[in-house]
């Protein structure tokens, strides 16, 4: 398992956080606490760290690196 900080500037709002949470999960990952601008997500091995940035951005949002 792998535990990554992203930066995600426009998630301001609690919808917006809802709606990042919500596409992550579609990976089949439950460990994702989101807050005003980052999300902490635990994942497994198998999954890449491109996957869920493509994720973070499907739901509208860009991930800073």
């Amino acid at each position: 398992m792998k535990t990554v900080l992203f930066e995600i500037p426009t998630m301001t709002r609690i919808h917006k956080q809802q709606a990042v949470s919500d596409s992550i999960k579609k990976l089949g990952i439950t460990n994702i606490i989101t807050e005003r601008g980052i999300a902490e997500v635990t994942y497994p091995d198998t999954l890449l760290k491109v996957e869920i940035i493509r994720a973070i951005e499907e739901a509208g949002h860009v991930v800073m690196y």
